[in-house]
Parts: C-alpha cells; sequence; structure tokens
C-alpha cells in the first residue's frame, strides 16, 4: 500500500529557504530600488498645479434667500458639466492654441462643487507652470461667456484667480520608489519560490520516501574520517 506524502511547509522552513537564497532577493530589491529611482528623479517631469474658483450667485426678488441659496447648490452641478463639455474645452484650446486633444485637456482638470455651498473649485495640472495658470483662468472666463448664452445661467463670479504655482505639486517620487522597493523585494522572493519549485535535488530523507516511494531505513551522518581519528 502506496503511502500517500503531502508537502508541509511551515514557516520555519520558508525561512530557512529565503536565507539560503538571500542573495537574489536583496540584488532584486535593489535592482526595483534602481530602476524606480531612475524613473522618478530623471524621467518623470515636475507638474504644476493652478488653482481658481467660482461662486453661483442666484438673485430672484420672488423667491426667499433660502430658496435663492439651495438654487445656487443645484446650479454648481450643471457648471462643473458645462467646464467640462466639449464646447468650453474646445474653446479654451482655440483661444490658448493648445495643441493637445479636448480628452487629454479634460483630464489636466480637476472641477468640483465644495459641498453645502454654491462654491465650485477648479484645479488644472500642467507640466508647464504658466500653461497651468493660463488654462485655469481661461476656463472660468470661456464659462462665463458660453453661460450668458442660457436662460438663467449668467450668475457665475469668480473668487479666485489663479496665480502661477511656485513649486511643483507632483509627481510623488517617493512613492514611486517605495513601490519600486516593494515590487523588487516580491519578485526577488518569486524568483526563490520558483527555483526552489523546479529544484529536484533531495534534500531531506522525507525527500527520498516521497521522491522514490521507498522507506528509509537508516541515515549515514555526514562525517569525515580525519575529524574522528582525531577525536581517538
Amino acid at each position: 500500500m502506496e503511502k500517500d506524502y503531502q508537502t508541509e511547509i511551515d514557516l520555519g522552513t520558508l525561512f530557512k529557504m529565503l536565507l539560503s537564497r538571500w542573495y537574489i532577493i536583496v540584488f532584486s530589491t535593489i535592482l526595483g530600488f534602481g530602476i524606480a529611482f531612475m524613473f522618478a528623479y530623471m524621467i518623470l517631469d515636475d507638474e504644476y498645479t493652478a488653482r481658481t474658483s467660482m461662486i453661483v450667485l442666484v438673485s430672484n426678488e420672488q423667491q426667499s434667500n433660502e430658496q435663492n441659496f439651495n438654487f445656487s447648490q443645484k446650479l454648481t452641478k450643471t457648471y462643473t458639466e458645462l467646464a467640462k463639455s466639449d464646447l468650453v474645452i474646445s474653446r479654451v484650446k482655440e483661444e490658448l492654441g493648445l495643441n493637445v486633444s479636448n480628452d487629454r485637456l479634460r483630464e489636466m482638470m480637476t472641477i468640483s462643487g465644495v459641498q453645502d455651498t454654491p462654491v465650485i473649485k477648479l484645479a488644472v495640472v500642467a507640466k508647464d507652470k504658466v500653461e497651468a495658470k493660463e488654462i485655469a483662468n481661461k476656463t472660468v472666463l470661456v464659462m462665463q461667456e458660453v453661460s450668458l448664452n442660457f436662460d438663467g445661467f449668467d450668475n457665475i463670479e469668480i473668487l479666485d484667480v489663479a496665480t502661477t504655482p511656485e513649486n511643483p505639486s507632483g509627481p510623488n517620487r517617493l512613492l514611486y520608489v517605495v513601490i519600486g522597493v516593494l515590487l523588487g523585494g516580491i519578485v526577488g522572493v518569486g524568483i526563490v519560490f520558483m527555483i526552489e519549485l523546479f529544484d529536484k535535488t533531495l534534500k531531506s530523507p522525507l525527500d527520498i520516501e516521497r521522491k522514490l516511494g521507498l522507506r528509509l531505513l537508516a541515515i549515514i551522518p555526514d562525517y569525515t574520517m580525519e575529524e574522528e581519528i582525531e577525536k581517538l
């Protein structure tokens, strides 16, 4: 009757396995750090963020102040969609002479309403600090002009004009380096496991019984005759 052998690997065995090939993990980690460092600090360009804000004002004498305020809040959602529309994006591109696609320019913008207020914030991220400022300010102006073509949407005012950002806002280079180190270590551990998986050498008495299907009767210890003679 054949004995069913199952491979059981405890934490100690895993630790010894990784420790025996520590140099692979260290090399892979250093390689991951080097690649990530070069990519983050030598390839990626600085990014600058220009910010502006607007407020939606509704003044209807036939409504109470509370009703006007609530209506202003509802209009913020409409204006955020207007800012991302092809109508506004195309005009911004045309007036600034930008050679980018509508989708790319839309990705550079982040526009959202401040919760429970009629305030809208617009942030533009670009590799050129002056370009980021110009796009932010031009977008607000175009939104004002376009809104005049629709009844009831001529009530947007600028709160803050975008200024030229002094310092870059991204990318987060340290995060890239940390991810590179972690990925390098994981790849190194994976390589060690793959080596052990395809290693068919016999390392223990259990390997003999499992792979050859033979019952182990005795084990000859590993020693040298010279050492035994010296002990006598």
